[in-house]
């Protein structure tokens, strides 16, 4: 049960992130060669697949 928490809390932080517009002072952002687009596109590309367990 204790992995079903967390898939939840998951779904609930994704579900957060994705109402929120991209901050637009990170587009074109680039940290230690990371696209801030990118790294914000992956995140969402994966966090869905790892909560639905």
């Amino acid at each position: 049960m204790h992995v079903r928490r967390e898939a939840d809390a998951l779904s609930q932080m994704l579900a957060e992130h994705v109402a929120m517009p991209f901050p637009p002072g990170c587009r074109r952002l680039d940290i230690e060669g990371q696209d801030m687009v990118m790294l914000d596109a992956d995140a969402y590309g994966y966090a869905p697949g790892v909560s639905k367990f």
